[in-house]
């Protein structure tokens, strides 16, 4: 497959997420920004042009107890390989969480080439997948081993904090 394809693919899927941009929908999320915004009304040629990693940014909004109260920025970097190769999430938001590094690094297997990561899968299952996994924590594979162990020992202290968090970082859930 050639490069243009593969921007081609990756402007679909993005377009995809645009349409997303309701707290009412499943996943919840809001596209803020991507490379195509500028293109959107320009021709199909232009979304197939070769680009270096691509950038969208958009906010989830996770329906847990404890993070239900806020919205959180992410931001999913399409490399140039992609579909090949998987996208990275980080978020831009701090949060506290087990599966979230204090640099917003974020870990979840179907972002692991190695592990259920295929070309097939979208990004909108990705948000999705973001979004479930905070609502419930992986404990077996943490960013941060100490969290993880909060949350599974010691719950209302991790709630206490993370809600602390919350009220502190997130941003408005409009």
């Amino acid at each position: 497959m050639t490069d243009a394809r593969l921007n081609k693919e990756a402007y679909n899927q993005v377009s995809r997420l645009k349409s997303l941009n309701a707290t009412s929908s499943d996943p919840k999320f809001v596209l803020e920004k991507s490379q195509f915004d500028e293109q959107d009304n320009e021709t199909e040629a232009t979304a197939s042009s070769i680009q270096p990693d691509m950038f969208i940014i958009g906010r989830i909004f996770p329906d847990s107890e404890v993070f239900k109260e806020g919205a959180f920025k992410i931001e999913i970097k399409l490399k140039v390989g992609y579909p090949f190769e998987p996208p990275e999430v980080r978020f831009l938001t701090p949060i506290y969480h087990p599966n979230v590094d204090k640099d917003g690094t974020f870990s979840h297997e179907l972002l692991n080439k190695n592990a259920k990561y295929k070309t097939t899968i979208t990004l909108h299952e990705i948000v999705k997948a973001v979004i479930e996994r905070i609502d419930q924590p992986d404990l077996l594979y943490p960013l941060r081993a100490e969290v993880g162990r909060e949350y599974a020992q010691n719950r209302s202290d991790f709630d206490l904090i993370a809600l602390e968090n919350v009220n502190k970082h997130a941003l408005p859930r409009r």
